[in-house]
């Protein structure tokens, strides 16, 4: 898979889940207090990145994106060992779910407000009686979670690292801040896609947000941090579960 970061955050955010590939543009002076990338090429920008997101062996992910039915928000924290624990809110401002994630199993928390979007009117009560605030269970290979599992995949996102757009028209920007983190944006434009990336200045050079606006005018964001921190994936007591294979 080759496609822009905007498109990858585009698809993970809609629930099934690359860093940029840049031409060279010309280099300035580097500050003596920061890693010296906002001085290099676009190019070197985009190779020292990729090296640097595919290294990564967890992360957090905000994410957020908006097409005709409403906003898709994401909040999630990853390792590559398949831990994962977050929050996914679904467009409509029908609440939320609690997702945690550790190696093949999952866990799903709707709250009584998604549950009644998801179950039809007559069934939502019982439904909400039969589940009572405890998380559905299941693995991977569920089908009603096979997807949230994707998006918490870390090397889902390692692939998509490390793939190489091509015919990208790119500009590299000015210094900026996301979070408070000192960062250099290049803008891309890509098949009829246009998007930014802040690239951190200080440190090794992470790629910290990723902004962007489809052909259809979707648009979606994403910031990245917590890298190499543990993500903690404790699962829910058996009293606060109830197997998925328990509700057919």
């Amino acid at each position: 898979m080759s496609a822009p970061w905007g498109a990858a955050v585009r698809c993970a955010v809609a629930g099934t889940a690359c860093l940029f590939m840049v031409a060279g543009v010309g280099a300035g002076a580097a500050r003596a207090d920061d890693n010296g990338i906002a001085g290099k090429s676009a190019q070197a920008i985009a190779d020292a990145a990729r090296e640097a997101m595919t290294g990564v062996t967890s992360m957090r992910m905000v994410a957020k994106a908006t097409d005709g039915s409403g906003t898709t928000a994401l909040d999630l924290r990853f390792d590559e060992r398949g831990n994962c624990v977050g929050t996914v809110t679904p467009p409509g401002d029908s609440g939320m779910a609690d997702v945690i994630k550790r190696g093949d199993d999952v866990w799903m928390r709707l709250d009584d407000e998604l549950l009644r979007a998801q179950v039809p009117d007559a069934a939502a009560d019982d439904a909400i009686a039969l589940i009572n605030g405890r998380y559905l269970h299941g693995t991977t290979d569920s089908l009603l979670l096979r997807d949230f599992a994707e998006f918490c995949d870390m090397d889902f996102y390692k692939e998509e690292f490390s793939s190489k757009p091509v015919n990208e028209q790119l500009e590299k920007g000015a210094r900026t801040t996301v979070d408070g983190r000192p960062a250099i944006t290049v803008s891309s434009r890509h098949d009829g896609e246009t998007d930014s990336y802040q690239v951190s200045t200080e440190d090794e050079p992470y790629l910290l947000r990723v902004q962007g606006t489809d052909a259809s005018g979707e648009r979606s964001e994403a910031s990245f941090s917590a890298f190499d921190e543990p993500v903690v994936a404790k699962p829910p007591a058996p009293a606060d579960s109830v197997d998925l294979s328990q509700l057919r």
